[in-house]
């Protein structure tokens, strides 16, 4: 454990390395050395070093034209990447039978959040040093060609390779926007625009099936794929012509090059491959027993530990930090992150399989009872950002929204068979409200409470957690829902094991077996016991939440953009009135702190 000493010093995990290279990472724009120290000694007891300049100098002040057109262009580009997410679903259909897909359908959206997942914890770093808007642009630009070439692909390994590709640019569109979103406002006002990003994504997610369903009804599923770029492209232009970033570096692009962690993103990669894949595939392409499947995740858990250990030991700037874990409340914060992406993913997941499968609802009624938590968490976003921004707190809105979300995941234990329209929408409402409160303000408690130069490796970590969490949170409800389903239907006359295997392979395929009815009573009873176990998972988990809330803190968000502000205009003062030092000079001071 860290004590108070270390915290106000901003010794962290890292102070092992040579001096030399925890100077890389505090120099990456080649900022004046006595600026930087300066900023160190001004400092805060959180170890913030000023919300005047992110690494590479991308804090930027914006007039009002400019933040009117960059900043919805910003939400727009981050609405598009998780539509591209959520249209493909009601697609799926169509598109397993045009490509023959069969048991491999599933990955059909597995290549997409593998890529995604496996590059989050990397676009934070990069866009350091490369620069926000350009890795936007960039992420952008392959997120538009992977959907294009998606619309184009003939065989199913050429479309899971394209959204692969795909999912690499929509997975750093959600860091970058988040970053740059924090680099153009104050802390004291960050949380209102956090919280119109938060609504964006949420309406993504509910709307995106009804607009890929139409699309699929209109024309076809490759249509799904090519209107990606089609919005993506004047979003890009007006991102391109707009957003106008401070990005002050010198350097060449050869040493831009040299200052990435090439060692932790190759184990970082690495390490989310061998688990996530697996993870993905098991129980459907791979025998949980499997020795690929075994061996696969014992090398991806050993990468893991090797890919920490790197970035404690030896990257020089690394691609996360291990002093991350080490600000005060942070790590509350990123537990409550991990659990929200175990929950949150899955009942969009699994709350239609309920609507559908088991109350026997279309697919447009089942869009609708979700529209109604969507909408709800759109709100409750927007409304946490301008409690924030009005009271300059952030816990009420966590502990308000973790107390409803549980509350609303215990009430779902109320659903079965017969539940009316009435009780599900009221239900999904405080369901709604309390993620909505919840899912912005955590972010923005990171912020209060780490160092501005870690801004986009925090947002990085955060939203890779979240969908690591995602992805655990979808094997384990998938595991619950498969046993159950094994082990109360297996001996029974008229369920094979092949009927069996084709029920845990695919919730809609219940009526497409030909069972009689007493069977498929019996199956739906089964579900709906599985789905309550779900369910207990999810209240279980927003429970935990709810409980590491006494561990996030409550940071006066006003008085720490003062006292960033107050940081920043001295360390500019300092900065124009005094030489830049020389390399050696920069690696002496370093080595002095060092020693202090």
């Amino acid at each position: 454990m860290w004590n108070e000493k270390s915290r106000s010093d901003n010794v962290d995990l890292e102070d092992n390395r040579p001096a030399a290279d925890r100077d890389l990472e505090n120099n990456i724009a080649h900022q004046p050395k006595v600026a930087e120290q300066t900023l160190t000694q001004n400092s805060n007891d959180d170890g913030d070093d000023s919300d005047a300049e992110s690494v590479g100098g991308q804090r930027s002040a914006m007039t009002t034209r400019q933040l009117l057109l960059a900043f919805p262009a910003l939400s727009i580009s981050l609405f598009v990447s998780f539509i591209d997410q959520t249209s493909v679903s009601t697609a799926i259909p169509a598109i397993a039978e045009d490509l023959d897909t069969g048991a491999a359908t599933s990955w059909i959206g597995a290549s997409f959040l593998i890529a995604s997942t496996a590059f989050q914890l990397i676009n934070g770093r990069l866009s350091d040093i490369f620069g926000r808007k350009n890795l936007l642009l960039v992420c952008l630009g392959l997120m538009g060609l992977g959907d294009l070439l998606c619309g184009f692909a003939r065989t199913k390994e050429q479309l899971f390779a394209f959204r692969a590709i795909a999912g690499v640019g929509g997975g750093g569109i959600n860091s970058i926007v988040m970053i740059i979103v924090s680099d153009i406002t104050t802390l004291e006002n960050r949380g209102k625009y956090q919280g119109v990003l938060g609504a964006m994504i949420s309406l993504a997610n509910g709307v995106g099936p009804f607009i890929g369903g139409v699309v699929v009804e209109k024309a076809n599923w490759r249509w799904v794929f090519w209107m990606v770029p089609l919005l993506a492209a004047p979003t890009a232009a007006v991102i391109f012509f707009f957003l106008t970033l401070r990005h002050h570096d010198g350097s060449t692009y050869f040493e831009k090059i040299k200052r990435i962690d090439h060692g932790g993103i190759v184990l970082n990669l690495a390490s989310v491959l061998l688990v996530l894949i697996p993870l993905s595939g098991g129980g459907v392409t791979y025998a949980w027993g499997s020795p690929f499947l075994v061996g696969t995740l014992v090398a991806g858990c050993v990468l893991a530990v090797a890919f920490v250990l790197y970035e404690w030991k030896v990257a020089a700037m690394p691609i996360m930090p291990l002093r991350l874990y080490g600000y005060p409340h942070c790590a509350y914060l990123y537990a409550q992150t991990f659990l929200t992406g175990l929950a949150y993913f899955g009942a969009f997941f699994y709350l239609p399989i309920y609507f559908q499968s088991v109350l026997g609802n279309g697919p447009l009624l089942s869009g609708v009872l979700l529209l109604s938590l969507v909408i709800t968490s759109s709100v409750a976003s927007i409304l946490s950002g301008l409690y924030m921004a009005r009271k300059s707190r952030y816990m009420p809105c966590i502990l308000v929204g973790f107390a409803l979300w549980t509350l609303g995941n215990g009430l779902t234990l109320m659903f079965d068979r017969s539940t009316v329209v009435g009780a599900l929408v009221a239900i999904l409402i405080v369901q709604g409200f309390g993620t909505g409160l919840t899912l912005q303000p955590t972010l923005v408690g990171m912020y209060a409470n780490s160092a501005s130069r870690d801004r986009a490796v925090t947002t990085g970590l955060r939203n890779f957690i979240r969908t690591i969490g995602g992805a655990f949170g979808l094997v384990i409800s998938g595991a619950i829902l498969n046993n159950t389903l094994k082990q109360d239907l297996s001996g029974r006359p008229g369920f094979s094991q092949e009927t069996i295997a084709s029920l845990t392979s695919s919730a809609y395929t219940i009526d497409a077996l030909g069972l009689a009815r007493e069977d498929v009573d019996l199956v739906l009873t089964v579900y709906m016991r599985g789905l309550h176990y779900i369910f207990i998972f999810f209240t279980v988990c927003s429970a935990l939440s709810l409980l590491l809330t006494v561990g996030v803190g409550n940071t006066d968000l006003k008085s720490k953009a003062k006292a960033q502000a107050d940081g920043g205009q001295k360390t500019e003062q300092q900065a124009e009135t005094t030489p830049t030092s020389t390399p050696a000079s920069r690696s002496g001071s370093s080595l002095e702190q060092s020693g202090k």
